[in-house]
């Protein structure tokens, strides 16, 4: 076989390796698209990651733990038995994830429905929530 074809092929395999092993040094964070009233799991606003601003729909992790800080995106139509919550009440709330390789952590808000008043008022009628993982 000729030298030059040789390395040329030795070099497109070498590229080709590289590029599975950088795929999996990374994972991914987001919202849920939408909401599952059904499970009570609405989607939450996402605006930092270990302490950055978050303005994409999806964002890129290395490997390891995460911070990532959200508030809920509540639609109160879905919700009935909540009244209508001021903004301020719905609290930002941190989550700490520890992202594998090639996987994307879909994030939500799980919400109480029956939350007290109080509890709607302060804050903790939700948590935030990986709702679900995928590869």
């Amino acid at each position: 076989m000729n030298k030059w074809l040789t390395k040329l092929i030795t070099v497109a395999l070498t590229l080709a390796c590289t590029g599975w092993v950088f795929a999996g040094e990374h994972g991914w964070v987001t919202s849920v698209m939408n909401a599952i009233p059904s499970e009570q799991v609405y989607r939450v606003q996402i605006y930092k990651v270990d302490g950055k601003q978050f303005d994409e729909r999806e964002y890129k992790l290395d490997v390891g733990e995460h911070t990532i800080e959200m508030t809920l995106v509540l639609e109160t139509q879905w919700t009935p038995k909540l009244r209508r919550i001021a903004g301020d009440a719905i609290s930002e709330k941190s989550l700490t994830i520890t992202v594998e390789g090639g996987m994307t952590y879909e994030l939500g808000g799980k919400v109480n429905p029956d939350a007290s008043d109080e509890a709607q008022r302060d804050g903790t009628f939700w948590e935030p929530i990986i709702y679900k993982t995928k590869k």
